[in-house]
């Protein structure tokens, strides 16, 4: 099995020792396995009375006397094999409590990482109470310890039995929790299955997994079951009626009662005072009422209907309901994914919400899915907008979304002002990258700060935001950012208010907690060299309240050449009124690889990143035989980065399929905005208006 599937081999071991954001510090993940010897055992009734430790305040006691002897033992013993087996005995209680240990985000302590402890834990009280036997036989003198030492030993087997029964069987088995952590109302909807008449339904069933085992091995049906994980989307057929199964571990959503109420449950079935399962059969379906309809292609593979959604406070959950539907079978397992951004593209959140597997899609099904979006503590309050889509996660591919006329009209679903309000400040803060802590003024202060790259390029922009805390309204403030040498001469990077000159400290609601993303950019003309960063926050009469040193910033000067090199083909073909295709080498190598070579040049400073697409069509015309997207120079010369006349050479590698047959295939460039799929208009100099350049064609021989 491992062999076929590997990467199932490591998913226990990448479990151990993996660092989350909730994670235990070491020592204490530590100080709490060793707890669960007589102090404080695993918390989780799935394997265990939670917090009952291995042993009890009396073996646990012989267990240390069991461990110390062995340990006087070790140097005393002559025999290799003795010492093997000594030393199998003292480092066996730690050696096998390092799998609980070291998994901190995990349960801790966990009986089942730390079940390598069996059997060889319970020779040490075995030890201990030798030890002890044998101290009360020399001490009082007497061979009666020995007959005392048998009854009172089957005694406590015996009351140890009766304690074991009363707390197996009648306290932990009967205990409802067990029930349902065990997956027994799982187990009780395989029975439903089994025993319902599914002829001509389909069965949608939730659980906090995909393609439950529990019911895989104890229903008949499985095959036929249609899963919704963590119950986060509701399905409706494209016809016919359905069968929809909520067990008690992944309930029926409230957000997804109104869509299932034209009928009464079906069956329910009872586990102590809780409810195993909810089966709701449902043959007609009430019309959906999308608050804001849509009707957006993916790929001919979805078309988002409509959404739904709220607000949010920082710190909380924005809820998103989409509505959408399944047009053809993927061509891989696509998954949804939402991303929240500021208006300036920097992303705060994402959620990759796979509540409804790809593997499973039928034509003409609707999904409506719940996303709950977590705007995190720190986020500015203000207008968001939310990047909605498909992608591969094996590969990071996106399902393009297509205008009528099913051409190419960007990856996402851009929609727009989204309200996020200010919340609590958490408590505790959260730790910048850069701790400060310094006051500002009473009731301001600067927390810490992240900052980027050390080393920028002129043009580009140095990744820096600022942490702030403030408790009480404020006055009017300012930041300065400023870049200084050695000698303490530089220049004034940047003089601002928060959130981009947005949301002065004067008309901040306080409390908050608010990070602020300056990302200044390095003008094109700023000297290289290295530098200080320094922060100044300022007064209304220009005074500095707080003067902070944020670190060191290498900045390199940016090459640029606004020389137009010798070309074979020249056009002088005008983008946008922005970028000017001045013309275009091509050579060939052999009969299927040729090197592509433009000449960009700025006739005014571009307003966007564009993307450059270079499309060899087929003999028919059709696109494509072999296509490259990309920003200039393999998208490390974003467009915005360019000057005025500047020239930009930008190369391209053409390695055409090996069974093209002969001929001469047209190419096409251009210039587009990647989020949109929006091409910049262009306009020749010996050539029609149009979208794109036409360039000279390759030709394909035997």
């Amino acid at each position: 099995y491992f062999m076929a599937h590997p990467d199932a081999f490591w998913v226990r071991i990448t479990q151990v020792g993996s660092a989350t954001a909730e994670t235990l510090p070491l020592t204490e993940s530590l100080r709490r396995s060793l707890e669960m010897f007589f102090l404080v055992g695993d918390p989780y009734i799935r394997f265990n009375l939670p917090e009952r430790p291995l042993f009890n305040p009396f073996w646990g006691t012989l267990l240390l006397v069991g461990w110390g002897y062995s340990l006087y033992l070790l140097r005393r013993v002559r025999q290799d094999w003795q010492r093997a087996v000594l030393l199998l005995l003292l480092l066996n209680p730690l050696v096998m409590l390092l799998p609980t240990a070291l998994a901190t985000s995990e349960i801790v302590p966990s009986n089942l990482r730390a079940i390598g402890l069996i059997p060889l834990l319970f020779y040490l009280p075995g030890v201990g109470l030798m030890v002890l036997l044998r101290s009360l036989e020399n001490w009082l003198q007497s061979r009666l310890v020995t007959v005392a030492t048998l009854a009172i030993g089957g005694t406590v087997l015996l009351l140890g039995g009766i304690l074991t029964d009363r707390l197996y069987f009648r306290v932990w088995a009967a205990d409802e929790t067990l029930f349902y952590e065990s997956d027994g109302d799982l187990a009780e909807v395989a029975r439903f299955l089994n025993q319902a008449d599914l002829a001509g339904k389909r069965v949608y069933v939730a659980a906090r997994h995909y393609q439950h085992p529990t019911v895989a091995f104890l229903s008949a049906a499985y095959e036929q079951v249609a899963w919704l994980p963590g119950s986060q989307a509701l399905v409706l057929p494209a016809d016919g009626p359905a069968l929809y199964v909520y067990p008690h571990s992944s309930p029926l959503p409230e957000w997804a009662r109104p869509y299932l109420a034209a009928d009464v449950p079906l069956d329910v079935l009872g586990a102590g005072e809780g409810d195993a399962f909810t089966a709701v059969e449902m043959t007609t379906f009430p019309a959906l009422d999308i608050p804001h309809p849509l009707a957006l292609n993916f790929g001919n593979a979805v078309t988002l209907l409509g959404y739904r959604v709220g607000t949010a406070r920082t710190g909380e959950a924005l809820p998103l309901t989409l509505f959408w539907r399944v047009d053809a079978p993927p061509a891989a397992d696509f998954s949804l994914f939402v991303q929240l951004e500021d208006l300036w593209r920097h992303r705060w959140s994402q959620a990759e919400a796979n509540a409804y597997p790809a593997a499973q899609w039928q034509p003409g099904e609707v999904v409506i899915q719940r996303v709950a979006l977590p705007v995190p503590p720190g986020a500015p309050p203000g207008p968001y907008r939310l990047r909605i889509g498909w992608f591969d996660p094996a590969t990071g591919s996106r399902l393009p979304q297509l205008d009528e006329a099913g051409r190419y009209a960007g990856d996402a679903f851009l929609l727009e002002h989204v309200g996020v309000l200010a919340g609590e400040i958490p408590d505790p803060l959260p730790a910048p990258p850069f701790g400060v802590r310094e006051q500002v003024l009473p009731g301001l202060r600067l927390v810490g700060y992240q900052l980027g790259a050390a080393r920028v390029a002129t043009g580009e922009r140095l990744g820096l935001a600022l942490w702030w805390e403030a408790t009480r309204p404020l006055p009017r403030l300012r930041t300065r950012l400023e870049l200084l040498r050695a000698d303490n001469t530089g220049r004034i990077l940047l003089d601002t208010q928060p959130v981009h000159d947005t949301y002065p400290f004067a008309t901040w609601y306080t409390p908050q907690f608010l990070i602020d993303h300056v990302d200044p950019r390095i003008p094109a003309t700023f000297p290289a060299g290295d530098y200080r960063l320094l922060l100044r926050v300022l007064d209304d009469d220009n005074e500095t309240l707080l003067k902070q040193e944020l670190g060191h910033v290498q900045v390199v000067a940016t090459e640029r050449d606004f020389t137009p090199p010798p070309l074979q083909s020249r056009l002088d073909a005008l983008f946008g009124r922005e970028i000017t295709l001045l013309g275009y080498d091509v050579r060939q190598w052999d009969t299927r690889t040729f090197t592509l070579r433009l000449a960009w040049q700025t006739a005014a400073a571009p307003a966007a990143d564009y993307t450059v697409f270079v499309h060899v069509l087929g003999l028919d015309g059709v696109c494509c035989v072999w296509q490259q997207d990309a920003m200039p120079r393999q998208n490390a010369y974003p467009t915005t980065r360019w000057l005025p006349d500047e020239v930009v050479v930008d190369e391209y590698e053409i390695v055409l399929p090996e069974d093209l047959p002969p001929g001469k295939y047209p190419v096409e460039v251009g210039l587009y905005i990647a989020e949109t799929g929006q091409r910049l208009q262009v306009q020749a100099a010996d050539g029609p208006a149009g979208d794109v350049v036409w360039l000279r064609p390759l030709e394909v021989s035997r």
